[in-house]
């Protein structure tokens, strides 16, 4: 009886170290990221084209993504600008990550860049064509207040076709 009860508390005592050792190796069971859509705070429009959270599956690069937020800019441009502080929830956000394209299908349309600002200056600007995909990530908004994204189209004189995000997400700071 008295082996049975060894084995039993060695049994118990190996899966309990087992069990601390894969949790100390596993970053992912400590810590998980907390991450919010851009749209759900208090957004403005500020441009003379369009924009407006649709989900909507595309094609981009020949990869189908889920887009959540489009901006079409026509010939001119489309343009929000976001309150990321003070807030409801009262969160600090640390980052800010943006991921879109144009779809596959608008091969005719001029190029597009986006223009990213934290409190009016500018902080990233990417060109954007026809069936190319692009990251903006890494963007520290933690002293931001106000986060404006701008699509403007590089043609005055040709209609540019939409700008799909399917990221435009902003990071909670734990």
């Amino acid at each position: 009886m008295q082996n049975k009860t060894t084995l039993i508390r060695n049994i118990i005592a190996s899966g309990l170290l087992l069990f601390a050792l894969a949790a100390q190796d596993n970053p992912v069971a400590q810590a998980q990221e907390r991450s919010t859509f851009l749209l759900r705070l208090n957004c403005v429009d500020t441009g003379a084209g369009n924009w407006a959270s649709q989900t909507e599956d595309v094609a981009v690069g020949k990869a189908v993504y889920t887009s959540r937020l489009y901006m079409g800019s026509g010939d001119s441009k489309a343009s929000f600008t976001c309150r990321l502080q003070p807030n409801e929830e009262e969160v600090i956000f640390q980052e800010l990550r943006l991921a879109f394209g144009m779809r596959d299908n608008d091969r005719g349309s001029p190029d597009v860049t986006v223009n990213i600002y934290l409190d009016g200056v500018q902080a990233r600007s990417v060109t954007v064509s026809p069936g190319k995909a692009e990251v903006i990530s890494g963007l520290d908004v933690t002293s931001t207040e106000n986060v404006s994204i701008e699509a403007v189209c590089s043609s005055q004189f040709q209609y540019c076709d939409r700008v799909y995000f399917w990221d435009a997400s902003l990071t909670i700071a734990p």
